[in-house]
């Protein structure tokens, strides 16, 4: 089985060869067919690829945008397999290749791993979760996904009327209507400098996404819209009023004095509330996720899996899911650790945090 691996490049001479050591040191190297599209650079991205003979073809020319580069890396493309790997991002490891080789099974069509997020300008990362949510609900990252070649002349190309949502629109068509293996086995490292993650561009991912759901799952989608924004409304309020009480420091922590406290999740939310538990003399001992396999790194505590807590000797545990799934989340760990109290982010919005 050959996987062809599509990079397109356009003057990214400050982050390309991170890229293209990454594919280079595979020990899978031999089935990979690398594949680069550039726009016709003016730095010296040609010239740091041409010190890589692992490349099989490198074609520059003018392009109108990522999506029209990868449709241009598709026609070359003669693998079994098709990945796409952007020339700021780079393999997880050195076998990524070689197990996803492995575990592509004639039943499947593609596969989609997990993502480590990394922003540089912070230091923090964190794993995206490829499996435990529905297919409306999933927002796969075209860095962990890998499928086979046929589907684009099944499914079409990119399409670039979504100029910043083709690959999420391709991907979900092909979920929704083949058979692929979901994992939370890390592929790829996805740096939060790129187009997508600029500020200027969220707004308009988000409505190119709301754009696909509605396309391809029709009223479903659009029946849970209402709940989605209305859940956006709450929170958004919740973290006004979270600030207004930390600058007028109206917080009363008393119930957490002489407490264990353990923080569900590891992201933004639950580092910041972390912060303010410890700037309150409060002993946060650790945060618990529900797989171990899909942590932050660097954010200064242990990191404990949900079915490892009851070990913990923990008194209160702090739930900083956002989502709706939060009730779920909060049962899951009474049942892990029937002794703890769990307490909702949302109640440090109040003046008396009652637990």
């Amino acid at each position: 089985m050959k996987v062809s691996i599509i990079t397109a490049t356009y003057n990214s001479e400050h982050t390309l060869e991170i890229c293209l050591d990454s594919v280079a040191n595979q020990t899978g190297l031999a089935s990979i067919e690398h594949i680069i599209v550039d726009g016709r650079s003016s730095d010296s991205t040609l010239a740091i690829v041409a010190r890589y003979p692992h490349i099989s073809q490198v074609v520059s020319a003018k392009d109108r945008g990522i999506y029209h580069a990868f449709n241009r890396g598709i026609s070359l493309a003669t693998g079994d397999i098709v990945y796409f790997l952007n020339s700021d991002d780079c393999l997880y490891d050195d076998n990524t290749v070689a197990n996803v080789i492995s575990e592509f099974s004639p039943a499947y069509q593609y596969y989609l791993g997990a993502v480590l997020f990394h922003d540089p300008a912070t230091g923090n990362s964190y794993f995206t979760v490829a499996k435990g949510s529905d297919q409306i609900e999933r927002k796969p990252c075209h860095q962990g996904f890998f499928c086979r070649r046929e589907l684009f002349a099944q499914f079409g190309s990119f399409n670039e009327c979504f100029t910043i949502g083709a690959d999420m629109y391709f991907m979900k068509k092909v979920m929704q209507h083949t058979t692929g293996l979901v994992t939370d086995r890390a592929v790829a490292k996805f740096s939060l400098q790129g187009m997508s993650s600029s500020n200027d561009n969220k707004v308009a991912m988000m409505r190119q996404h709301a754009m696909i759901d509605e396309l391809l799952y029709g009223d479903d989608a659009l029946q849970e819209l209402p709940e989605k924004l209305a859940l956006q409304v709450q929170n958004g309020n919740h973290f006004k009023q979270l600030l207004l009480n930390l600058l007028g420091n109206k917080l009363d922590l008393s119930n957490f004095t002489n407490k264990k406290v353990a923080i569900f999740g590891a992201r933004e939310l639950s580092q910041a509330l972390c912060v303010l538990l410890q700037q309150h003399q409060i002993n946060v001992i650790c945060f618990v996720v529900s797989s171990s396999e899909n942590t932050p790194q660097g954010i200064g505590l242990p990191i404990v899996a949900l079915k490892e807590l009851s070990k913990q000797a923990v008194d209160i545990v702090v739930n900083c899911i956002e989502g709706k799934h939060e009730n779920e989340i909060s049962l899951q760990i009474m049942r892990a650790a029937e002794t703890v109290t769990v307490v909702s982010w949302r109640t440090f919005c109040h003046h008396k945090t009652s637990i």
